[in-house]
């Protein structure tokens, strides 16, 4: 049967409702984790000037393309997946903060960010934070 009922202005927010009802787990990692400790880590790797290259379109929040990576990690996805993802699901918007409005980082903006962390090597710092802050 098609569905014949026009988008209403507060759908979305039902539909979140609606996922906070059925458990979803990326709003009890967002509860439970306090993102700003994060902050320090990020800094060192973008604060310096190799990082700081203009590379395209305006930077996404350090803290967001963090969470996104620790998605990443969680659901086993490539970088072309992730865009696909945070694109389709409502869930993972919501835990990343984006509103439907907003652009989603691209797969080659993921692996940059990645990138630059691996390079710096803090990436296995960050994860280890994640871990001992999730259990």
């Amino acid at each position: 049967m098609k569905n014949i009922n026009a988008l209403g202005l507060f759908d979305e927010h039902f539909l979140l409702e609606c996922l906070t009802k059925l458990k979803d787990p990326l709003v009890k990692i967002e509860a439970h984790i306090d993102w700003q400790l994060f902050s320090p880590i990020l800094d060192v790797a973008f604060t310096r000037p190799a990082n700081r290259k203009n590379m395209g379109r305006l930077p996404f929040g350090r803290l967001m393309m963090l969470k996104l990576l620790i998605l990443q990690n969680l659901y086993n996805l490539s970088d072309d997946q992730m865009e696909y993802q945070i694109t389709d699901r409502l869930s993972f918007r919501r835990f990343l903060g984006l509103k439907s409005s907003d652009k989603v980082p691209d797969s080659k903006t993921i692996w940059k960010f990645r990138e630059a962390l691996i390079q710096e090597e803090l990436i296995e710092a960050l994860f280890f934070r994640f871990k001992q802050k999730s259990t």
